[in-house]
């Protein structure tokens, strides 16, 4: 059964439009989802276009809030999705990923990249955390193959360099061991702690 549109009332503090229909109040849309849907006084609805309208307005806030949170920080997809299933159900949500993605405003591989040249953290750290982040494994693995072994060795000698000034009195082998334990938590490997120790010249 159709149902006409018999006002179409704007809202005083938003620019949004209450939509009255066989002269009761039904819903609200925002003024692109009205214009979008060409929406005016006397036309009729099917209940199939009312929840279409519906649908269109709820994934126009969904986008306009994912929006809203990758303007303060870049986001990865599983990320951004976390966030907005918090108050938009999973098929809107989805739907306003693939088209961020169609936008390239989300992207999981230049999110990674990005990531990787700007930590300061050792490969297996970074690895964690990317993956916390929801980016998959072998992803991960092929921008890890590009990562400058020779920035990150010095990433990890100023770390020990940091370690070091403050058991600068210790024995060597306590020394040793606190720089083992501060490059583990920032997850750089054995290999790595080997090199450092040769570097500050440790024995």
């Amino acid at each position: 059964m159709e149902k006409k549109i018999t006002k179409i009332e704007k809202q005083t503090k938003r620019d949004r439009y209450n939509i009255y229909l066989n002269g009761v109040y039904s819903f609200s849309l925002s003024s692109h989802v009205l214009v979008d849907c060409g929406l005016e006084e006397n036309h009729s609805l099917t209940d199939r276009q009312i929840e279409e309208i519906k649908n269109a307005d709820e994934t126009g806030k969904a986008y306009n809030r994912a929006i809203l949170i990758l303007s303060y920080r870049a986001n990865t997809e599983s990320e951004l999705k976390r966030k907005l299933t918090k108050n938009f159900d999973e098929a809107t949500v989805e739907k306003v990923a693939i088209k961020l993605k169609g936008q390239g405003l989300i992207n999981d591989t230049d999110f990674a990249e990005r990531y990787i040249k700007q930590s300061k953290k050792g490969k297996r750290l970074v690895s964690l955390e990317l993956m916390k982040k929801g980016v998959d494994k072998e992803t991960i693995s092929f921008l890890m193959q590009d990562k400058d072994e020779e920035i990150e060795l010095e990433n990890a000698l100023k770390t020990a360099e940091r370690t070091l000034k403050k058991y600068e009195k210790s024995d060597i082998h306590t020394q040793k061991t606190k720089i083992y334990e501060s490059l583990t938590r920032k997850g750089f490997s054995y290999d790595i702690f080997k090199q450092v120790v040769k570097r500050l010249e440790i024995r």
